[in-house]
Order: structure tokens, then C-alpha cells, then sequence
């Protein structure tokens, strides 16, 4: 098995995972995301792969300063990180943050198509061992991905909405809203992979996985 560390706090993303047969070690990137958005000079569906970068490079840095225990035995670690990104008519809708924020969110996306871009990035880490050295890992390979799904938001009723931001859950998710959730009632149709608009797409991790010259099997936590 190659242990995965997950660069994320997002609890579907773990969830994601989990369902698949991999048993993540979460670590948290705690990159400055605003920070990255002000400097970044590109399309919002470049911005998810920039963002996702730089929290997989925050973790690959701590992982080499410090392997967690989890790492101890392992020759070969694998990193994914993931941002997600809400387009509508051309700008990036993030997380809201607030009750005021995500009205005016909803008021504005109700009843439109926008669209759901993830960034993915995978890292893979090697052990190495020199004459002069103790084992430790090194970066052999990161590579990114993302991927975008459309999006036709639903027209909730105001005594719908207050409701649903009565709950807070928009209030931490990109776009205001989370088809896992409370929101997933409020979305009237997807086109293109479910799992992006969740945060991460199985279907690119693999190919990221197996681009790297990695096994996908070898990720689950137990195999048969």
C-alpha cells in the first residue's frame, strides 16, 4: 500500500477517498488562499490549479522537514491537494464567508448555468538514503489537473433560502452552496462529473496517479 496524505480539511473530499478505498493522513496546507488569488494573474480555472499547487508544495515541504509517523515505513508517499472554484459570468465565487455575502451570491446565480472548476495536484515522494544522510524522502514527481462541470443553479424560495442560511453551510463552501448538503436540493442539474463539483474528481486523481507511474490499486487502504 502507498500511504496518501490529503492536503485538505475538507471533510468531502476525505469523504471522496474514504468511499474509494483510500484512508487518507490529513494535513492541512494553510496556504494563504487570498494571498495567491491577489498575485494570480490568469483564468479562474487556472486559479483552482494554482491554488492547489500551492497547497500541495506548503505540505510537501512540511513532510520533508518532518515525515509524519505515518510515513515512517513507507519508500513511496503520495500528496493530492484540491481547490474548488466557483465561475459565474466570468468571476470567481469563493466561499461567502456570511449570511450578507451569500444573499447576494444567490441573488445573483439563481436560476443560471455557472460553472464548478477543481484543481487537483499530485505529488509523489520517494525515500532516499545517501552515505552522508538518514533516509528521508524527496520529491520525485507533481503534476496538476482540473476539471469543470456546469452547474444550473435552482431557484429557491426566500423563505427557502433564509433557511438554508439559517443552517451556515454556504457559508463555507465555494459558490454558496454544496450538492452534499442542505444545497444539494437547490441544484437543478449538472453537467459533467459530480464528484468536481464535490472537489475532487476520482476520475483525474487516477489519471494523475497513473500518470506518474503509479498503481491505483496500490492507494486503497486494503486490497483483496
Amino acid at each position: 500500500m502507498i500511504p496518501v496524505v490529503l492536503a485538505s480539511q475538507s471533510p468531502s473530499r476525505r469523504q471522496i477517498l474514504a468511499a474509494s478505498g483510500i484512508d487518507p493522513i490529513i494535513i492541512v496546507s494553510e496556504v494563504d488562499e487570498p494571498a495567491v488569488e491577489a498575485t494570480f494573474e490568469g483564468s479562474v480555472a487556472d486559479l483552482t490549479t494554482a491554488l492547489s499547487e500551492a497547497k500541495a508544495r506548503a505540505v510537501i515541504d512540511r513532510v520533508l522537514a518532518s515525515s509524519p509517523a505515518q510515513l515512517t515505513t513507507a519508500d513511496t508517499a503520495v500528496i493530492i491537494a484540491g481547490d474548488s472554484l466557483l465561475e459565474h459570468n466570468g468571476a470567481a465565487i469563493g466561499k461567502p464567508g456570511n449570511a450578507e455575502r451569500t444573499r447576494e451570491i444567490w441573488a445573483d446565480m439563481a436560476g443560471a448555468w455557472t460553472a464548478l472548476h477543481s484543481g487537483h495536484t499530485l505529488a509523489v515522494l520517494k525515500r532516499t538514503e545517501t552515505e552522508t544522510s538518514t533516509a528521508n524522502f524527496e520529491l520525485a514527481d507533481i503534476r496538476s489537473q482540473r476539471s469543470t462541470t456546469s452547474v444550473l443553479i435552482g431557484e429557491p424560495t426566500h423563505e427557502e433560502l433564509e433557511a438554508y442560511i439559517a443552517t451556515e453551510e454556504p457559508f463555507r463552501v465555494a459558490g454558496a452552496l454544496t450538492i452534499d448538503g442542505y444545497g444539494g436540493a437547490f441544484v437543478d442539474r449538472l453537467v459533467g462529473d459530480h464528484l468536481t463539483v464535490l472537489g475532487l474528481s476520482l476520475p483525474v486523481i487516477r489519471e494523475l496517479v497513473r500518470g506518474a507511474g503509479l498503481f491505483w490499486p496500490d492507494l486503497w487502504s486494503q486490497r483483496a
